[in-house]
């Protein structure tokens, strides 16, 4: 599975990485057939068709599928996973920003109330 990421078994086959296993085997039963046909009158047909058919060994089984999408895709995964934390360091932060806010504006109003309270009531007075 070395090899595996450095070649793009989706593009051979000319398959979306959503390709289910029937598409896989359609893609390949289309193309060897054509390309088997080609060998005789065109001699890198024959090279194509072991790309197709070493693209077709691995996309066909699914456990091999699995480790080629992580080795394959492993750039992507990482992206998505950073820009995940990105997007939850950036929940988290509008939530702090929003609960200080909400503070400050408790704060503020219980500062007024206490103002109005000395100065309308003079008992607190003394108190603050």
């Amino acid at each position: 599975m070395n090899d595996a990421r450095l070649i793009d078994y989706y593009a051979i086959l000319n398959l979306p990485p959503s390709a289910d296993l029937l598409g896989v085997e359609n893609a390949y039963a289309r193309l060897s057939n054509e390309l088997v046909y080609r060998t005789e009158v065109d001699e890198t047909a024959a090279d194509a068709l072991k790309l197709v058919n070493e693209a077709y060994a691995v996309l066909s089984i699914p456990k091999l599928r699995v480790e080629y999408d992580s080795e394959f895709f492993k750039t992507e995964i990482e992206r998505q996973r950073r820009l995940a934390e990105a997007v939850a360091r950036r929940s988290r932060l509008m939530a702090n920003l929003i609960a200080g806010s909400l503070a400050m504006l408790v704060l503020a109003e219980a500062a007024g109330l206490a103002y109005l309270a000395r100065e309308h009531l003079g008992f607190l007075s003394g108190w603050l």
